[in-house]
């Protein structure tokens, strides 16, 4: 599982996204940047792909309760 925090990019931002594979993360990051930091199509540059893929993480899947 993968995590990416957009806070780690964006200071004060809360998106949050977990995901089984980084492209997913990059395609739920592309939507939430598009929505919440007005970011669409050439404006989400390759330079910022780069800076989320490098703060994406593995985390420990929570067990169901």
């Amino acid at each position: 599982m993968k995590q990416f925090d957009c806070a780690d990019l964006v200071p004060g931002c809360v998106g949050s996204f977990r995901a089984a594979t980084a492209d997913e993360i990059i395609a739920l990051g592309r939507v939430h940047a598009a929505i919440h930091h007005d970011l669409h199509g050439e404006d989400y540059t390759p330079e910022i792909e780069a800076a989320v893929r490098s703060l994406i993480r593995d985390v420990t899947p929570v067990a169901a309760a």
